[in-house]
């Protein structure tokens, strides 16, 4: 049963952290039984709430009629209200969105936005010395839903029937606190008995036309499957629900485990995460492990196949997310960023090769800060050699392919040319009086685990060409303006 009483049991346990008197509840109110029987809780817990409605122009006039009743609805209950009214057709359109999508997005975005001027103003409120003193700041905006019992077993099944890991199968969280602050006070109460509340209590509410059509997914299943699988099951609802509990304690279980054995994994060299291939197979082919990684990173559950494969690909093979590559380099693989302002690019011989074999005299690479070019040279005379500091002149026969271009870190070192002894990069460039902002810029160039040019600087020691040498490696490097 749904009462003033349960509800309050409920809140202790699962948001100890909401005091009811002490936060401000953004209260998502569409007019529904669900969201109507919420805030006329909150109300009568005396809690401190406004009221937020967003207008999504989707049903013509039954639209503003639901507005013109949330606003009835919050003025009837003296409770502050705000709208926000948008064309969520235009919006789908321009962002190629589906409705549900589209309005998903409005929704939350203007939710965020809400809450943050309430925090602002709650905030600059003027106070006596002693209030302030007992009261800390800042106080809490918390947007409160609607969701219900029954909207979680839907979730599952939707979830289930898309595909799935151990996480989806716990349903919707009833508090997240990452882009918003969101509590769901209901989500353990059925349909049923949130009606019995309003029935008891003479709520008037609207109905969604919407809610009747079967064409959207969760539709479907609300008003067609989940009744016909209710005769053969006539507790199937109790049955998901106690299921996806025993689940999400599982998941806790399972999520603890793969952090901690990633936590131990990665490390990181030279400023770059890294992984050894040898750890990573003691859990060979294990999609849960797998996906404990590299959901962290910007990938798709999709993916995890494709990033199993580069365990055993070649040096420099990789995959990328919109945000991260994960490489193959040997035994290791590398994590790295592609949104940061960083230099890494992986440079192949084939690359190379395959420009070259084209007729070009020269190979090009672009990278984030500027432009390699490659020409080998045979039956050369070492007096081609220039000493200007943007191109290195290195021995082929010592070089071990791919290349790798990257922003130096602290740690690195290399044998200067014409020094005969190594050398800390930061020790180096600050004796060629470099600012900070100046040596930020240095990328070096590494084959193998050397160092063999300090790009614009100078070549190592161990790669210089000698009378001996058979073939070059000329690289001029052209950093972007």
């Amino acid at each position: 049963m749904l009462n003033l009483e349960t509800f309050k049991e409920y809140w202790d346990v699962a948001f100890p952290d909401l005091r009811l008197r002490r936060t401000h509840f953004v209260l998502a109110v569409s007019g529904g039984v669900d969201s109507i029987v919420l805030a006329h809780i909150m109300h009568s817990l005396k809690a401190n709430c406004t009221i937020a409605h967003v207008n999504f122009q989707l049903r013509a006039a039954e639209s503003d009629r639901d507005e013109q009743f949330v606003r009835d609805f919050a003025n009837q209950y003296q409770i502050p209200v705000q709208v926000h009214k948008v064309d969520t057709q235009k919006y789908a359109l321009t962002y190629k969105l589906g409705i549900q999508e589209a309005a998903r997005e409005i929704r939350y975005a203007w939710f965020g936005t809400l809450m943050q001027s309430l925090t602002e103003a709650e905030n600059n409120k003027p106070q006596s010395p002693l209030l302030h003193a007992l009261t800390p700041k800042p106080k809490p905006v918390v947007l409160l839903t609607a969701h219900h019992a029954d909207d979680q077993v839907e979730t599952v099944l939707m979830h289930l029937f898309r595909g799935t890991g151990i996480h989806g199968l716990t349903g919707i969280p009833d508090r997240r606190n990452d882009v918003l602050n969101l509590a769901r006070p209901l989500i353990q109460f059925s349909k049923t008995q949130i009606k019995d509340y309003a029935q008891r209590h003479q709520l008037n509410y609207v109905e969604d036309s919407s809610n009747e059509k079967d064409t959207y997914t969760r539709n479907y299943i609300r008003n067609i499957l989940i009744p016909q699988l209710t005769i053969q099951y006539p507790s199937i609802s109790e049955n998901i629900l106690a299921t996806s509990k025993r689940v999400k304690e599982a998941d806790h279980i399972v999520s603890s485990a793969v952090s901690n054995f990633w936590k131990k994994g990665i490390v990181s060299k030279k400023g770059i995460l890294t992984i050894s291939i040898h750890y990573w197979n003691k859990v060979k082919g294990n999609g849960t492990y797998t996906w404990g990684l590299i959901k962290q990173f910007g990938f798709k559950a999709q993916q995890i196949e494709e990033v199993h494969k580069i365990l055993s690909a070649s040096k420099g093979a990789m995959i990328a997310s919109p945000t991260h590559q994960f490489i193959q380099w040997g035994d290791e693989i590398q994590i790295v960023s592609i949104t940061q302002k960083q230099e890494y690019a992986v440079i192949d011989e084939s690359t190379i090769a395959n420009q070259i074999n084209k007729g070009r005299q020269m190979a090009t690479v672009s990278t984030q800060t500027g432009t390699l070019q490659f020409e080998f040279i045979e039956n050369f005379d070492l007096s081609i050699i220039s000493k200007d500091p943007n191109h290195a002149y290195l021995d082929a026969s010592k070089i071990q392919w791919p290349l790798l271009l990257r922003t130096w870190v602290a740690s690195d070192y290399f044998y200067p040319l014409g020094l005969g002894k190594k050398k800390k990069i930061n020790q180096f460039l600050s004796d060629l009086k470099l600012s900070p902002t100046q040596k930020k810029r240095i990328n070096i160039l590494s084959s193998g685990e050397k160092i063999m040019w300090l790009v614009g600087k100078r070549i190592d020691d161990r790669f210089k060409l000698k009378p001996t040498s058979k073939k070059l490696l000329k690289i001029s490097w052209q950093e972007n303006p």
